[in-house]
C-alpha cells in the first residue's frame, strides 16, 4: 500500500482509498496525495474538496485509478 501512496505523491495521480473513519465507518475517498509521513499522509479529498490528513493506520485498502475512455474506474470498482 505504501507504494501505491507514493506513487500517487511521485506522479501527481489520484488514487482511491477505503478509509476507516473516526466514528469507525469505512468511507471510500478519491484523494491525491501531497505528503508522506510517518503515521499520516496529506491528500487532497475529492469529496471533502479540501486537503486533509490520513492516517495511514486507518487506510483499509488503496488502489490506483484506471483510466478508460472518457470515464474512471478504480481497481476497487472492479471487484463489485
Amino acid at each position: 500500500m505504501m507504494r501505491i501512496l507514493e506513487r500517487s505523491l511521485m506522479d501527481r495521480c489520484p488514487i482511491e482509498i477505503i478509509y476507516m473513519t473516526s466514528q469507525l465507518k469505512c468511507s471510500k475517498r478519491r484523494i491525491l496525495v501531497k505528503k508522506v509521513e510517518k503515521d499520516y499522509i496529506t491528500a487532497y479529498c475529492y469529496f471533502r474538496r479540501d486537503v486533509r490528513n490520513f492516517r495511514i493506520h486507518d487506510i483499509l485498502a488503496a488502489s490506483p485509478i484506471l483510466f478508460h475512455s472518457d470515464r474512471m474506474i478504480s481497481r476497487l470498482d472492479q471487484n463489485q
